[in-house]
C-alpha cells in the first residue's frame, strides 16, 4: 500500500473521531442546557405556587464565583487620603487606626476599612469629583443628593462589576465644597481562584424555604445580584464573603454562597 494512501486513510480516521468527539461535546452541552431549563421550570412553578411574582429574566446568564483576598494597603490609604486632604501627612497611629492630616483636614482609616474626614475643600463640580474618586479607588457610582453644591454622593467598592454591598463611600458637600467622607475604605482585591458555590437557582430555592419557615411574607423577587459582603472579625480584619443579593417588594435578602444562610439586609 503506497504511503500516501496511508496518510489519507490515517487523516479519515482522524476527521471521523474528531467530528465523534464533537458529536460528543454538543449532546452533553444540549443535556445541560435542557437539565438547567426544567430546574428553571421547577423554580418558576415554586415561586408560582408560594404566590411570590418571579421573572425568571432576573437569572444571570453567566455566574462567577470568586474567592478574593484582600490585604491592608498603607501607601494605598494614603493615595486615598492625599486624594481628599491635598498632600497627606501620616500621624501617630495606634489600634489598627491611620490617620492623616492635610491641607484641607483629616482624615482616619481603620483595619476594618471603616473611614472618616472632616475637612473643607473646595471643588468646581461636586458630583464630577465624586465619580472620579470612585474611578480611582474602585467604586461604583450610585446615587446622587446634590442640589446647588449642597448634599451627598455615595459609591459603593466592587469588582470586576460586582457589588461588595456593605462597602459603601458617602461624600458630603456643603457649598460646592467637600466638607465630610464617611463609609469604608478597601485596598486593592486579588483574585485567587474560581469557587464552587450554590448557584442563582440553588439560592432562590433557599430563600423560599427561609420565607416558609420565618414567616417572611413577600409577594415578587425584585432584582437578584451576585457580589459579596465584607465580613471583620479579630482574627481577619479584612475578608469577603460571596452571597446572592435577592430584592423583595418587603426587603433585601443575602444568601451565603457558601453555607446557604440568608440574612437580612
Amino acid at each position: 500500500m503506497k504511503t500516501s494512501r496511508l496518510k489519507n486513510i490515517v487523516i479519515v480516521i482522524l476527521l471521523l473521531v474528531n467530528a465523534f468527539l464533537l458529536f460528543l461535546l454538543l449532546s452533553r452541552r444540549a443535556e445541560e442546557h435542557d437539565s438547567n431549563e426544567r430546574r428553571v421550570e421547577q423554580l418558576c412553578t415554586l415561586f408560582e405556587k408560594n404566590g411570590v411574582a418571579f421573572d425568571r429574566a432576573l437569572l444571570p446568564d453567566e455566574e462567577t464565583h470568586l474567592s478574593l483576598s484582600l490585604e491592608r494597603d498603607t501607601a494605598r490609604e494614603e493615595a486615598f487620603a492625599s486624594a481628599l486632604l491635598g498632600t497627606a501627612e501620616s500621624s501617630n497611629s495606634g489600634g489598627g487606626v491611620s490617620r492623616f492630616t492635610g491641607e484641607y483636614g483629616s482624615c482616619s482609616i481603620r483595619s476594618g476599612g471603616t473611614a472618616d474626614a472632616l475637612l473643607s475643600r473646595p471643588v468646581d463640580d461636586p458630583e464630577s469629583f465624586s465619580k472620579q474618586l470612585f474611578k480611582t479607588f474602585g467604586y461604583t457610582f450610585l446615587t446622587s443628593q446634590l442640589t446647588d453644591g449642597n448634599g451627598s454622593v455615595t459609591g459603593m467598592r466592587s469588582e470586576k462589576g460586582q457589588l461588595i454591598f456593605n462597602a459603601s463611600l458617602t461624600l458630603t458637600f456643603s457649598d460646592s465644597s467637600l466638607t465630610g467622607v464617611s463609609g469604608t475604605f478597601l485596598p486593592a482585591l486579588d483574585e485567587v481562584r474560581r469557587t464552587d458555590g450554590l448557584d442563582a437557582v440553588d439560592a432562590l430555592v433557599h430563600f423560599l424555604d427561609y420565607c416558609s419557615v420565618s414567616g417572611v411574607v413577600c409577594t415578587e423577587v425584585r432584582a437578584l445580584d451576585e457580589g459579596y459582603l465584607l465580613q471583620t472579625s479579630s482574627a481577619s480584619p479584612l475578608r469577603l464573603q460571596g452571597v446572592w443579593r435577592i430584592s423583595t417588594d418587603v426587603s433585601s435578602y443575602y444568601v451565603n454562597c457558601k453555607t446557604g444562610e440568608i440574612t437580612r439586609e
